[in-house]
């Protein structure tokens, strides 16, 4: 969203100035005034002008305070370099202009004029009247010359500070030359009620006002200044920045108040105090007040405002002038700020005392039956000093808390802040950090436990915080380290919490690759989703890993309560338990064939994963969107997701999402057509002392493994991997596993008579399923079947095989189904694409949107991409298509048959 010059977002605003430049160039001039609030960049954009302005003459000015009061000033910097074209002046002319910015011109008659030291010339008329006129005459015709033989560009920045000499001449000339190639672009701070004097002749100009970034240009900004933050510390700065490009540069954004768990009004930072200087010097001492009062007050209830307004004595007028300037809209009952950033600046320029008074009147005017939290907040904030009996009110007001737990955690942050004995502060920063944790903000628990730990220990800590080092470590950080965490917690709580501990502990000696799991039993499906959870670590208990789930056949019963305990956790705000359970929804609903659903769930885990910063979680999700990839055809986003999931997955020495990567890059190479890279890849599952190894992906992977041995001419390694899957069949008894068992024993089996009868064992075992291996065992019998010439039968079981496929969206292995069954010589016709070249869903998902205008970095936030790769689809789109340029994608139609629509 760059343009050539690093401007971020700002395209519409720089087309318009690329028309002006062209207008001119064609022989039209024309001004513009770019209005904005200080940092909405402004002068960014009239340098983003200059740049552009190729083949123009080029003109600069700046206003500047200090020499507002110099009469001309603005013009001897604006003229700076023309020296030699006023010199070619008509001479009462040149006189004028020459002598207004300080140039020498000898006399005509080689004598002295006016007897001035060194031959410095006076101003050819004494009248003001006159002079003024001179100049303006002078500029007008100096223009004319200038843009004789090329367009002219006059760039003013800072256009009201402009000494009122200078401007009277520039509006002079201005006016004059509509008809020469001349542009005038200047810059003004937002427009107030009634510019005075000077100011007013350039408020007069049509006008560019210049708003916020939009959310995209605002993050992507944030990301190239500050790098990647977590998400609840972004959203609080985009809502602070307001789109306001110098704001999402210079807000220190690793203050606290940036937590997503934070309060109050969060700090400047030096350069946007200094935007703002000026602006906060120029207003009434009442509206300041009133701002004031509209930043504390962060809901903007009127009631509450009119109130706490009048206690300070802030009258009718003082909001009438407010609402005049175009500082607060009124209405609905609400007082919204219309420019956020500068209530901030007057909140971060208030002394303490008005800041104290400002919080005691709103304390006093929240008189309402539900507003007893904020005005114990507000009687907090004013607090000269530490105040038990006041913590003590907020802690509780913290726990009967409904609907937010992050305002729960707020509240016990302010009453630490304000608690004097430093054990009891300690104790509530632990409460506050499980809040943090459930409502996401895990950036914020990290700190606050780190924080308790340091005064109470770790033991009291944990039993302030319900256990919740061991979580943070689970959702984060090394499983073998988060079971040793629970385990010890678990020692010094009791109750229900005590027993999440310890189940959440073998989950994570689990995912550690320590030891085999206990069974899955139905019983464990049953009461998920019962009640409301404690903001505890039991939060997530209730249900055991996916994985497991599926390893012990009990995908099919587990979908209703995991969506049901998902959909209770989204409704209660636990961010947190449900962004550990949305990628377990998702694994369950693509094994039951689910897919459009299990993408829904895997789309909002990642938005979740992303805005806790749970590492284990995200590398799941990335996991799991190979796997969907793989299946589908698209080889790119496949292997970027699995690089992205070890990336994170292996640094934290987590074996099952190693484990389930590599199974995953099995598959992608199965559905290729590299059985040798799948064998390499599949083996690593079982292999001693590579980190992949995992008894549970060893087993769920045996059909791959099986499949790829036998096809690469290793049927030792077949039939060991057929062993650990028979194995677990009969032990299991779950039908996936029997399936499998079957499905591998036909592979391996030399006997025609017996392969034929473990493949139809293996269909009929899960006869009623149309999930992937379902299908793929179809495929599977059907290959056999054409190869011992039973042509009708194959033709059978790969039309069931290739039904299933499409409807699966599964590309490689539709197309395998198809080939297979065309070598049975009952052909299939193939899709009808017209005679459009052939795109895959990606490459055309990619070419839409950058037809659409989106750049390669918003088509990757939006596809899960790197702008990188969005750049090799886009390069084998042109490819495909025969286009040469970004451009001509605007003219494909993408609804019929990717025609190339000519132009008009």
């Amino acid at each position: 969203m760059r343009d050539e010059a690093g401007i971020c977002g700002r395209g519409p605003e720089l087309m318009r100035l690329d028309r002006l430049l062209a207008d001119a160039r064609a022989g039209h001039g024309a001004a513009l005034a770019i209005h904005g609030e200080p940092g909405i960049g402004k002068s960014a954009l009239l340098r983003a002008a200059v740049r552009r302005a190729d083949g123009f003459h080029v003109l600069e000015c700046a206003g500047d305070p200090v020499e507002t009061a110099l009469p001309h000033a603005a013009l001897h910097q604006l003229l700076l370099h023309a020296a030699a074209p006023v010199s070619a002046l008509p001479e009462p002319q040149a006189a004028a202009l020459e002598a207004a910015v300080g140039l020498r011109r000898a006399p005509s008659d080689g004598g002295p004029e006016s007897g001035a030291p060194g031959g410095y010339s006076a101003p050819a008329h004494s009248n003001p009247a006159a002079g003024g006129f001179l100049l303006g005459a002078a500029l007008l015709t100096l223009f004319t010359d200038l843009s004789a033989d090329r367009p002219l560009l006059l760039a003013i920045d800072d256009a009201h500070l402009l000494d009122s000499a200078s401007a009277a001449a520039l509006h002079f000339a201005i006016r004059r030359a509509i008809h020469l190639p001349v542009v005038l672009l200047c810059c003004l701070p937002v427009e107030t009620a009634s510019p005075q004097g000077n100011a007013a002749g350039w408020y007069r100009l049509p006008a560019l006002v210049l708003g916020g970034l939009d959310d995209g240009a605002a993050r992507e900004l944030l990301e190239a200044r500050h790098g990647v933050l977590p998400a609840l510390r972004v959203a609080r700065v985009l809502a602070v920045a307001g789109g306001n490009p110098l704001a999402l540069r210079e807000l220190p954004v690793g203050a606290e108040e940036f937590a997503g768990s934070s309060f109050g009004p969060a700090p400047l930072g030096e350069r946007l105090r200094a935007a703002y200087r000026d602006r906060l010097a120029g207003l009434d001492p009442g509206v300041r007040g009133l701002l004031l009062l509209a930043v504390v007050e962060e809901r903007g209830v009127l009631r509450v405002l009119l109130a706490a307004a009048q206690e300070l004595g802030v009258g009718e007028s003082v909001w009438e002038a407010a609402e005049s300037a175009g500082l607060l809209e009124v209405g609905d009952g609400r007082v919204r700020s219309r420019h956020p950033l500068l209530g901030m600046a007057v909140y971060d320029a208030a002394a303490p005392e008005q800041r104290r008074a400002a919080h005691l009147a709103l304390a006093g005017a929240l008189t309402g039956a539900g507003e007893l939290d904020q005005r114990v907040c507000h009687r907090a904030a004013a607090l000269r000093r530490p105040d038990e009996q006041l913590a003590v009110a907020l802690t509780h007001s913290a726990e009967q808390v409904r609907g937010s737990v992050l305002a729960a955690a707020a509240m016990l942050r302010r009453a630490a802040a304000i608690t004097p004995d430093p054990v009891h502060a300690s104790t509530r920063l632990a409460a506050a950090a499980r809040f943090s944790w459930a409502g996401g903000d895990i950036e914020s628990a990290r700190r606050l436990l780190d924080r308790a730990t340091e005064w109470i220990g770790a033991d009291r800590a944990a039993t302030a915080s319900g256990g919740l080092a061991g979580l943070l470590e689970f959702v984060a950080g090394e499983p073998e380290r988060a079971g040793a965490l629970l385990l010890r917690d678990a020692a010094l709580l009791d109750g229900e919490t005590s027993t999440g501990l310890r189940e959440l502990a073998d989950q994570a000696h689990w995912a550690a690759a320590l030891g085999d799991p206990a069974p899955v039993r139905s019983r464990d499906l049953e009461f998920a989703g019962r009640g409301r959870a404690e903001i505890t670590p039991a939060a997530v208990r209730q249900l055991p890993p996916a994985p497991l789930v599926l390893l012990w056949g009990k995908a099919d019963r587990a979908v209703e309560p995991f969506t049901r305990r998902v959909a209770q956790l989204r409704d209660s705000g636990e961010h947190a338990a449900a962004v550990h359970l949305l990628p377990q929804l998702a694994i369950v609903q693509f094994a039951n064939g689910r897919v459009p659903a299990a993408q829904e769930s895997l789309a909002e885990a990642f938005e979740l994963a992303r805005a806790t910063g749970t590492g284990n979680v995200l590398a799941q999700c990335w996991n799991l969107n190979a796997k969907i990839a793989a299946m589908r055809g698209d080889s790119d986003l496949a292997l970027e997701s699995l690089d992205r999931a070890l990336a994170l997955a292996r640094p934290r020495r987590a074996h099952a999402l190693i484990a389930s990567a590599h199974w995953h890059l099995g598959f992608h190479a199965l559905s290729v057509g590299d059985p040798e890279t799948a064998y390499l890849r599949l083996r690593t599952l079982a292999q001693p002392g590579h980190d992949a190894r995992h008894p549970t992906y060893a087993r769920l992977a045996a059909m791959d493994m099986v499949e790829a041995a036998t096809r690469v001419g290793r049927p030792a390694e077949a039939a060991e991997h057929y062993a650990t899957v028979r194995s677990w069949a009969i032990r299991s008894r779950a039908d996936w596993a029997v399936a499998s068992a079957y499905a591998c024993r036909a592979l391996i089996s030399t006997d025609e008579e017996r392969a034929d009868h473990y493949f139809r064992r293996a269909l009929a075992v899960r006869r009623t399923r149309h999930d992937l291996n379902q299908a793929r065992t179809h495929l599977l019998y059907g290959a056999w079947l054409r190869r011992v010439r039973r042509r009708a039968d194959a033709a059978e079981q790969l039309r069931a095989a290739l039904e299933s496929f499409e409807r699966m969206s599964a590309t490689p292995w539709v197309e395998r189904a198809r080939q297979e069954l065309d070598l049975t010589g009952r052909r299939t016709p193939a899709p009808d694409r017209g005679s459009a070249p052939v795109l895959t869903a990606q490459e055309f998902r990619v070419a839409r949107m950058a037809a659409q205008g989106m750049t390669n970095r918003e088509i990757g936030v939006d596809l899960l991409l790197s702008p990188r790769t969005v750049g090799h689809h886009l390069s084998r789109v042109f490819a495909k298509l025969g286009l040469t340029a970004r451009g001509e994608l605007s003219r494909i139609d993408f609804d019929n048959g990717l025609r190339l629509i000519p132009p008009r």
